[in-house]
């Protein structure tokens, strides 16, 4: 099992990297029910003028450390930068466009989600969750080399 789980993070790493895909966890509720809170999505980097009503993407939000993730309502061009654009989003539990458009370069765009993934992510990151993995990854080596008494017998 622990073999299994490792084996499903290589795989991850790998995809992840040649394809440019990563994780957001969603926190609150505002996109549901496409990504409830505590649902996570996997993101696919791209750039701004690629960006189109409709997409649910994330982006970075001026004055916070976590991005947002919200619906795209509308997309304009920015004067004066080919490259950048300027989105109007809004959740899809929400009523009302989020008060300032998000002037981004580039964005991730969600692919693909799963409802209740985030939590399982953000319990598996805290240092309790950790130290239970080494302990398990710890016990399951010990167990795998411990000698047996029908090994000790073959050799003596």
């Amino acid at each position: 099992m622990v073999g299994l789980v490792g084996a499903i993070c290589l795989l991850w790493l790998a995809v992840s990297t040649v394809l440019g895909l990563s994780l957001v966890v969603v926190l609150t509720g505002s996109m549901s029910p496409t990504v409830p809170a505590g649902g996570a999505g996997v993101t696919r980097a791209i750039a701004a003028a690629d960006v189109r009503a409709g997409d649910v993407g994330t982006v970075p939000r001026p004055g916070f450390e976590v991005p947002v993730t919200r619906r795209v309502v509308s997309t304009t061009a920015v004067p004066g930068d080919a490259a950048a654009r300027s989105l109007v989003l809004r959740g899809d539990a929400n009523d009302t466009d989020d008060r300032d458009p998000y002037v981004v370069r580039d964005a991730r765009i969600v692919v693909a989600s799963a409802p209740g993934l985030g939590f399982v992510l953000t319990t598996m990151s805290t240092p309790p969750a950790r130290g239970l993995a080494v302990a398990v990854v710890g016990a399951a080596v010990v167990l795998a080399f411990w000698p047996t008494r029908r090994g000790a017998a073959r050799r003596g």
